[in-house]
């Protein structure tokens, strides 16, 4: 009787270290599934750093590959303005002016070092495209000065035959309107020559020129419109932008801003001119209180959102 007791009684114990043994290794798959879980998880972090690190390293190679064709492109701009020569001391200076930019701009490619971003080179990129607009500008007024002026007349009187031709023939040409209208676009935009920055002494006798910064009490600055027979007749706003050797914008007041390429810029003084089609010279002046520093001004003159001449001078 006793051993049949005992025989239930282990018959009792034995389901109950089945059990035991059951939880075990649920709780161990549980335990092998979250750690596939977070393994997985960690492994898709790791993934996604590596390739945001590969990313960021390429586009860094992109803009450093981008900075030396700037480089490039900036050495073969100053060559292009030393191969300009002439013996018109006016465009010499401005040259000479226009080629200390160069080294400027790629002075402060360089200090940018190995790095930078996608804006920074594209602002560069767009100061090269002025630098070089800016040298077509200078080729064409050697141009200029290099030929008679019998042949700039010749161009204005077949500019002029051209356009009585379009009119006459303007039913037969209607495939060709816009692009006719676009040349005359390009005819009509005002040009100016003959930029001057001349300082002045007070006189009692009359204002005389000087060139000694602490003997300035204004600088007047003159330029002659050129004639354009293309152009509509009527008023024009012409904007003088002077920088002083500090760098300043010299201005009247805050608000006396003009929008040039997208951006809100200051000017020094404005002229409305009635323009009759006819070249007529302009002049201005500014006049201030404080002295005048030593070194060279900058002179940029705007019309029609755009900007129509430059001019460099000195005071001692």
């Amino acid at each position: 009787m006793e051993e049949r007791d005992n025989e239930t009684g282990n018959g009792y114990h034995e389901p109950a270290r089945n059990g035991s043994g059951t939880t075990v290794v649920i709780f161990l798959a549980i335990l092998a599934v979250l750690l596939a879980l977070g393994g997985a998880l960690l492994l898709r972090q790791l993934l996604s750093a590596k390739h945001d690190s590969q990313v960021a390293a390429s586009e860094i190679r992109i803009v450093n590959d981008e900075k030396e064709l700037l480089l490039i492109q900036l050495d073969e701009l100053e060559e292009r303005y030393s191969l300009l020569e002439t013996t018109n001391q006016e465009l010499e200076t401005q040259l000479a002016a226009e080629r200390r930019r160069v080294r400027q701009l790629r002075a402060q490619l360089h200090g940018e070092g190995g790095t930078g971003d996608g804006a920074g080179v594209e602002q560069y990129r767009e100061r090269i495209e002025e630098l070089e607009a800016q040298l077509e500008t200078y080729r064409n007024q050697l141009e200029i000065a290099e030929s008679e002026n019998n042949v700039l007349t010749g161009e204005n009187a077949q500019i002029r035959e051209t356009l009585a031709q379009t009119s006459a023939r303007n039913q037969q040409l209607e495939s060709r309107t816009e692009e006719l209208e676009e040349q005359v676009d390009k005819a009509s935009i005002l040009t100016i020559s003959n930029l001057e920055g001349t300082a002045l002494r007070e006189r009692r006798r009359g204002d005389e020129p000087t060139d000694r910064a602490k003997r300035t009490d204004k600088i007047r600055i003159c330029f002659t419109i050129n004639e354009n027979l293309v152009a509509n007749p009527g008023n024009y706003d012409f904007f003088i932008r002077l920088i002083n050797p500090l760098n300043q914008v010299m201005t009247l007041s805050p608000d006396n801003t003009l929008e040039f390429e997208g951006e809100t810029i200051q000017y020094s003084l404005k002229r409305t001119v009635n323009f009759q089609n006819s070249s007529q010279e302009v002049c201005m002046v500014w006049d201030q209180d404080e002295r005048f520093e030593k070194g060279y001004y900058n002179i940029v003159v705007f019309s029609e959102g755009r900007e129509v001449g430059y001019k460099l001078f000195q005071l001692d």
